[in-house]
């Protein structure tokens, strides 16, 4: 397996600084050499599919600067032949933990959220844009909602149109009680 082959060569960096990941369970462990060579939030359908999410931010590294330190046996694989892609999982949690290119040979991806610490990089860069989804949260201000303490939300647009001074609602129904114009 290229993960074996690749954990008994890799060398360390310059900087000498290692950030570590692992899955949600645990079981999996990952290691990269800071700092990582990017970052990028991914709004693909393979992804969002994958993670379950909007989108996914994934940290791209050097493969030669990527270690499995912990449970290399409980990596599961899929491969995409449409995308031409892999994809890595833990067996035992389902954590999404790498995602490899078929035309990038030496890069692999990792989900940035497997990342505790900071691995050098700022995903200010969006993949497949044209796909982001209109239920995506994009930024809009949040208040907190009354009664759920932690839980905030996005205010709906107010639909209210201008009242006339004259205009009364009554059992649900617009009625104008503006004065009648007086013909002379």
């Amino acid at each position: 397996m290229k993960w074996q082959r690749l954990n008994e060569r890799a060398g360390s960096n310059r900087s000498g600084r290692h950030v570590s990941g692992r899955c949600l369970c645990g079981a999996v462990e990952l290691e990269i050499d800071f700092p990582a060579f990017w970052a990028w939030h991914d709004h693909s359908v393979a992804s969002r599919r994958a993670h379950g999410a909007a989108y996914a931010t994934y940290i791209g590294c050097w493969r030669k600067h990527t270690r499995v330190v912990k449970g290399l046996r409980g990596i599961t694989r899929f491969e995409d032949l449409k995308t031409e892609s892999t994809r890595s999982f833990c067996s035992r949690c389902g954590a999404p933990l790498l995602y490899e290119r078929k035309d990038s040979p030496h890069m692999v991806n990792i989900p940035r959220a497997l990342f505790t610490d900071r691995t050098g990089r700022e995903p200010r860069y969006h993949v497949a844009i044209e796909e982001l989804q209109d239920w995506t949260y994009t930024g809009h201000r949040l208040v907190p909602l009354k009664g759920y303490p932690g839980i905030v939300w996005e205010r709906p647009k107010s639909r209210r149109r201008p009242r006339s001074v004259y205009d009364v609602e009554f059992l649900d129904r617009r009625v104008s009680s503006a004065p009648a114009p007086i013909v002379r």
